[in-house]
């Protein structure tokens, strides 16, 4: 095994780049991809404007300048490809490029964690971000104070000033995820709610000295489900500071576990799953769109925003797979690779289609000389006119039915959901255990014990 060494820099190749049949180490690998992105032949097939090639490049130098390892690198710069081309579609300019925007955008990519500092920073280098962040949000902020009568103002201001210590401190520690203004904002917009709330019903109350459990619980009562138990855990934070200020001298909210709640969207039933799936067969030729669109969602879970991104060189016809960022291929089978092909035809009929990159394409005359990504909104309103059923249930159906018959495990390897995502279908201890006891039972079935 020691004798197996890297073709280009002569160094032995660790066990698991053997058992891959490697030739090339990973730090080779990973030196080819770093060059393969800074050449004109990927930015321009990667990016349409200007600003955002030019940000892409001077990021890569950034990290090179940082010491960072080839493999964070090329790990970093796969984020930062995906945030660049969404603010292409999104934004006008780079100086439009904000704190908001951007956290909202980071948390839309998976694993994007890692990468949050380093674009902070990199972007404030260039002088797209401030190191306050958004001077419009801190603002926001201290009006909805302006507004807090005076026995609730004091604890506010004392929490607001407690986070933004430590959000600074995150900063000026290079922290992977420091805390969001817009973090701040909601909470701070949630304690605000339930002063107002206090005024309205309950004018005998004129401190958090004089807030009662009952009091707390009944502002609660009119949350949803789902909201309450979020604004719960903020109050219970915000009591706790009261209490170690002193400003209070007991926490008027009980300290419980929090609960998992029923899910908003159900899976679709055995019998519409039925229907769904002889609508795509009868609907092949006649709705090729439609059905592939469908056909996505339902048999391999993807969300409307890999379909969207999905580029006709991601088409390995030999292989019959779809690649996709941050997650594991879609394997087609022989009915869904007939359905590409008369998309593909149907596709061919559009204006300028020679120029498009991307698999789904909008024909309306707006989009005709655009080569951009469709919107979530369009694959939404065709798959409800085509089956009556959104997206997003659909791909809930999927994961159910996957983690019902295999596991919550598959959820991780096969579709690339993390552990958290695919706990929600199903818990992989349970599961376990189940397939413990059934091999059990079929071998003292097998052996007559």
């Amino acid at each position: 095994m020691n004798n197996f060494t890297c073709v280009f820099c002569g160094r032995k190749l660790n066990p698991t780049e053997i058992n891959k049949k490697a030739t090339v180490c990973q730090n080779c690998f990973g030196k080819a991809r770093v060059e393969k992105i800074q050449t004109e032949g990927f930015l321009k097939e990667n990016f349409t404007k200007t600003w955002s090639v030019t940000l892409f490049k001077n990021y890569v130098l950034f990290l090179k300048e940082l010491g960072i390892s080839i493999t964070t690198i090329c790990r970093h710069t796969s984020k930062v490809l995906q945030v660049l081309q969404t603010a292409e579609n999104e934004l006008l300019k780079p100086s439009d490029i904000n704190e908001g925007w951007l956290v909202s955008t980071l948390e839309k990519i998976p694993n994007s964690k890692g990468v949050k500092s380093s674009l902070f920073n990199f972007l404030i280098k260039e002088g797209y971000l401030s190191l306050n962040a958004d001077e419009g949000i801190l603002t926001s902020i201290r009006e909805g104070l302006k507004q807090v009568p005076k026995g609730f103002i004091r604890l506010l201001e004392i929490y607001f000033n407690e986070k933004m210590e430590l959000r600074n401190r995150q900063v000026k520690f290079n922290a992977r995820k420091p805390l969001s203004l817009l973090t701040v904002k909601t909470d701070i917009e949630i304690f605000v709610r339930l002063v107002r709330w206090f005024q309205i019903n309950c004018k005998d109350i004129e401190s958090w000295d004089t807030v009662q459990q009952e009091d707390v619980h009944e502002f609660l009562l009119t949350l949803t489900p789902k909201h309450r138990e979020i604004v719960r855990k903020d109050l219970l934070v915000l009591f706790k500071l009261a209490k170690r200020k002193r400003i209070i001298t007991h926490i008027p909210i009980l300290d419980i576990k929090s609960r998992e709640l029923p899910p908003t969207i159900e899976p679709l039933t055995f019998d519409e799953q039925v229907r769904v799936a002889r609508l795509i067969n009868f609907s092949h030729y006649e709705q090729p769109l439609e059905c592939l669109l469908t056909t996505l969602c339902l048999y391999h879970g993807l969300s409307s925003s890999h379909i969207r991104n999905i580029k006709i060189s991601d088409i390995k016809v030999d292989q019959k797979a779809i690649y996709i960022n941050d997650r594991p291929p879609v394997y087609l089978s022989n009915d869904e690779m007939v359905l590409i092909n008369e998309y593909i035809t149907q596709r061919s009929n559009i204006r300028n289609v020679q120029n498009k990159s991307f698999l789904i394409l909008s024909s309306t005359l707006s989009e005709v000389y655009q080569d951009r990504p469709i919107n979530n909104a369009f694959i939404a309103r065709k798959v409800k006119a085509f089956c009556g059923f959104t997206p997003k249930s659909l791909r809930i159906t999927c994961f159910n039915m996957i983690a019902s018959n295999f596991g919550p495990q598959l959820l991780v390897e096969g579709f690339g959901l993390s552990l958290t995502q695919a706990s929600r279908y199903g818990k992989l201890e349970d599961y376990l255990l189940e397939e413990q006891i059934r091999t059990e039972r079929n071998f003292i079935k097998e052996n007559g014990i």
